[in-house]
Order: structure tokens, then sequence, then C-alpha cells
């Protein structure tokens, strides 16, 4: 598949608004990285951790080679991968950012327009894990590897971008009014 230099090279806008320029960049593999690695931090210590006491029981009493976990488990993990969907999901659509892409400045938006609900839950759907999603898992990376978007970015007509303010003085540039 040929690369669409259009979309998958760096976007290079500049959005003007009142005050302010805003120049657009995709978001580097490292910071979009540590963004989520934080974010998992987040979830883990917000939503995981109420549940890490129930978890521990069945881990001690349960886990053996030959034993299968009982279903209470593995609904309580269940909920755990739901509410952490429904926490990337929601963020980036009613703010366009997670806490960790605030901290990386980064932000999530929609080519073509304002980030709907159901575009935000597309762009998130790999954290469910079970099939087909948890393919997403690899595909996902090598993907935002060689093409600088993810897979689900580019199926959902969205993007993460470093957004930063411009200096028009050292720019020589001229505000558009």
């Amino acid at each position: 598949m040929a690369r669409d230099k259009s979309k998958n090279d760096i976007i290079d806008k500049i959005i003007t608004g009142k005050d302010n320029a805003v120049l657009v960049n995709n978001a580097t593999f490292w910071r979009r990285a540590l963004a989520f690695i934080f974010d998992l931090l987040l979830i883990n210590l917000v939503i995981a951790w109420p549940f890490q006491s129930t978890l521990q029981k069945f881990a001690l009493r349960e886990l053996t080679f030959e034993s299968v976990l009982p279903a209470q488990a593995y609904f309580i993990v269940m909920m755990i991968f739901i509410l952490a969907l429904l926490y990337f999901t929601f963020l980036e659509y009613y703010i366009g950012q997670t806490p960790g892409q605030m901290i990386m400045g980064i932000e999530s938006i929609a080519n073509n327009g304002k980030m709907t609900f159901w575009k935000a839950l597309g762009r998130n759907i790999f954290i469910l894990p079970f099939f087909p999603f948890y393919v997403l898992w690899v595909l996902e990376p090598i993907y935002l590897i060689f093409y600088k978007q993810r897979f689900l970015e580019r199926w959902t007509n969205t993007n993460t971008v470093m957004v930063g303010k411009v200096n028009y003085e050292k720019f020589n540039l001229k505000k558009v009014e």
C-alpha cells in the first residue's frame, strides 16, 4: 500500500485564532507511548485498585496449573477493561485529551470536524481483551511506526497531534484576520 503523503506525513497547518496561531503536527511515537503509560498507571490506580483484594483472593486460592479462574474473576477483569475503554472514550470525546495526553502536550482530533462519541469509541476499541480486538495490540504500534498514524485512527478519520503556539515574529508571519 502506498503512503498517502497528504494525510500521513506531518500535518503542517497553521490555524489562526484571535490572538495566537497554533501549529499542529502528528504526535511522535514516544509521546504517544508515554501518554498511554501514564494513562494506564492512572487507570490502575483509579479503576483496577479497588478490585485488587478480590482478585488477589482468586489468584492465591484458585491459580494452579489445573484450575480455572471462576466466572466472578473474569467478570471483574472484563469490568476493568470496559471501564478503561470508557475512560479513554469519554475523555477524548468531551475534552479531546486524556490526562496522559495533557501531560505530553498532545490531543485527539477528528480530521473532518468534531470528534463524535462513535469515533472516540472506535479509536479506542483495541482495549477490549478478546478476539479480534487483541490482535490490535500488536497491529496498532507497528502501523504507527510505519505510517505515523494508528490503524484505528485511519479507520475513524481521527488523529493524535502535538499542539504548540506559534511565535509570529520568529517566523515572520502575519496574522490573518
